[in-house]
């Protein structure tokens, strides 16, 4: 069965699952270069001290080059859909 936030997101045209940081960053940010998307989106993660902690606590690992699934499920939860 398929879960019904899931099925929402598709029809916007955003899957929920692991993405490159500069992949996520650039649907955020569209008609920025992938580096000033990248600092855009990193900046609004560390400006946001709940998804911050949300991501701690599930092992987030900044020198990682992907956002894993649930990592992703956080950012979205807390910034909305790109």
């Amino acid at each position: 069965m398929e879960d019904v936030s899931e099925k929402k997101s598709e029809v916007f045209g955003f899957e929920v699952k692991a993405y490159d940081k500069v992949d996520l960053a650039m649907l955020y940010c569209p008609g920025r270069s992938a580096e000033a998307a990248v600092k855009t989106l990193m900046r609004w993660i560390r400006q946001c001290t709940e998804l911050m902690k949300a991501l701690d606590a599930i092992g987030y690992n900044s020198r990682r080059h992907r956002f894993l699934r649930r990592e992703v499920e956080q950012i979205v939860r807390h910034l909305g859909e790109p």
